[in-house]
């Protein structure tokens, strides 16, 4: 079976934006009273889900949506820090001629996706979820199974965290897991049922091959 629809997170998937993420992060943390990635961390941290990370800065629950608000406003002041991934355009418009709609699903804003994919990629995105919540992805995967009236089987969900993972098989949508992302591939892979994806541009043959 063809993918017929294939959904991308942002951050970690198309952005470099890690680096930026987490100077963001600590000026976030200083701001608002918790602890940030120590020097040396980042290994550490790239092994957690987002609700393990949130737990070890002290981050609680119910402060995440105004956290979340803050740092889309930090990371768009830095925006210009952040660069596609090699080949994210080129790999976006493969599949577009393929015939494989493109969906953007991203916590982070469109003005932030726009300037750095570009207005020319960002047009080949049939379906838009920006600013979607921390943990919102499942419930935005679910609306464009209604919208698209695709079934949950002809969709790819393409990510580099565990919480992307959690939102595909939480909705029955495939899951294909990325090696360069925010997320350490050892702590990744668990939660993908295919092999981690080395590089954007083995995925047009992976979703014209897709089952």
């Amino acid at each position: 079976m063809t993918c017929k629809l294939a959904v991308f997170d942002f951050d970690g998937t198309l952005a470099d934006s890690f680096d930026t993420f987490r100077r963001c992060l600590n000026e976030a943390a200083a701001h608002h009273g918790f602890r940030g990635i120590a020097d040396g961390e980042d290994d550490t941290v790239r092994r957690m889900s987002s609700r393990q990370l949130m737990a070890h800065l002290g981050v609680p629950l119910w402060k995440v949506p105004t956290l979340a608000i803050d740092m889309r406003r930090r990371m768009l002041a830095r925006i210009d820090e952040i660069r596609p991934f090699a080949g994210a355009g080129d790999t976006l418009q493969q599949l577009a001629d393929q015939g494989i709609q493109l969906a953007l699903l991203t916590s982070n804003t469109r003005n932030a996706a726009r300037q750095v994919l570009g207005d020319a990629t960002l047009r080949l995105f049939h379906h838009e979820h920006c600013g979607t919540s921390m943990f919102g992805k499942r419930f935005k995967l679910r609306e464009l199974l209604g919208t698209t009236r695709l079934r949950p089987a002809e969709l790819a969900c393409i990510g580099d965290e565990i919480r992307d993972a959690d939102a595909a098989r939480a909705v029955g949508v495939a899951f294909i897991g990325v090696a360069w992302g925010y997320t350490h591939p050892a702590a990744l892979q668990p939660h993908s049922a295919r092999p981690l994806l080395p590089s954007l541009a083995g995925l047009p043959g992976v979703l014209a091959d897709f089952t």
